[in-house]
């Protein structure tokens, strides 16, 4: 009997998933969207895709998905769920500095910046929404709930948190974007290895892309110049490595330190495999 629920399960996630990609196909083929409605469309059917694999994957396992991904509340109080964003922030900016400083262009980059050349706040507020949420939430629970979490049962945190950092930069078909988002990658991992769950990690995640977003809509341009990029690479990376060791160095919220109880049966079961 259980054998036939997976079975239906999985039928049903494989179905959703393949509705998800015909209809964004189709709106991307018919509608009459601008560039940065496309972009938009294209990542919320990406998003919509990761989202509904790592549950239909998690929903084979033994533990609730909810445990498996780690969607419950997790051990870091939220200013330190404020400092790891704030970290996340600023290794973004060490990266642009970087590439900046390197005098190279990143393809998916330039993309996103034609996409948004002359996008006014209404036009944005779609795509906004879009990659700020969306994407936060579909990426994290597909490569920090579902593949670190895995990861990490079976080989250790180090190896688990750089793997699905490593298939997170992949997944961005872009070596300049996915060298940093295989950074950015290392810091989510961490931060939601430190807190057991992802929420902290969707949090910091949807922080850098709004971040971002309000940059390019604002037109906010970092120091340049022969001086001003590095000193900006510098001063972003020293926040960064800041913000990190504050997180090492977090207490548990007090809240969560208590035994298990029936409550927390299927996190226990998670991490004895079951």
């Amino acid at each position: 009997m259980e054998t036939k629920r997976a079975v239906v399960r999985a039928v049903a996630y494989a179905s959703a998933i393949a509705l998800v990609v015909w209809t964004a196909r189709s709106a991307l083929l018919v509608l009459p969207l601008s560039r940065v409605a496309m972009l938009a469309t294209d990542a919320l059917a990406s998003s919509l895709v990761l989202a509904l694999a790592a549950f239909g994957i998690a929903s084979v396992a033994g533990a609730p998905p909810a445990a498996r991904l780690g969607l419950r509340a997790g051990a870091l109080r939220a200013r330190h769920v404020a400092i790891g964003a704030l970290g996340v922030v600023a290794l973004s900016h060490a990266a642009e500095s970087a590439l900046r400083w390197l005098d190279v262009a990143s393809p998916a980059l330039a993309r996103f910046d034609e996409a948004f050349a002359g996008v006014d706040l209404e036009g944005a507020l779609y795509p906004f929404a879009v990659l700020t949420l969306a994407s936060a939430c579909g990426e994290e629970l597909f490569f920090r709930g579902l593949l670190q979490r895995g990861l990490v049962r079976r080989i250790g945190a180090p190896g688990g948190v750089a793997l699905a950092a490593l298939a997170f930069g992949a997944a961005h078909a872009d070596w300049l974007h996915g060298a940093a988002a295989f950074l950015l990658g290392l810091f989510l991992g961490a931060i939601a290895q430190r807190a057991d769950s992802i929420r902290p990690a969707i949090a910091a995640h949807a922080a850098n892309n709004g971040v971002a977003l309000i940059e390019k809509l604002g037109g906010f341009q970092p120091p340049e110049g022969p001086l001003g990029t590095p000193v900006a690479l510098l001063l972003s990376l020293t926040l960064a490595c800041v913000s990190a060791i504050a997180l090492t160095r977090a207490s548990p919220a007090a809240s969560l330190q208590r035994p298990d109880g029936p409550a927390d049966n299927g996190r226990q079961a998670e991490r004895t495999g079951g």
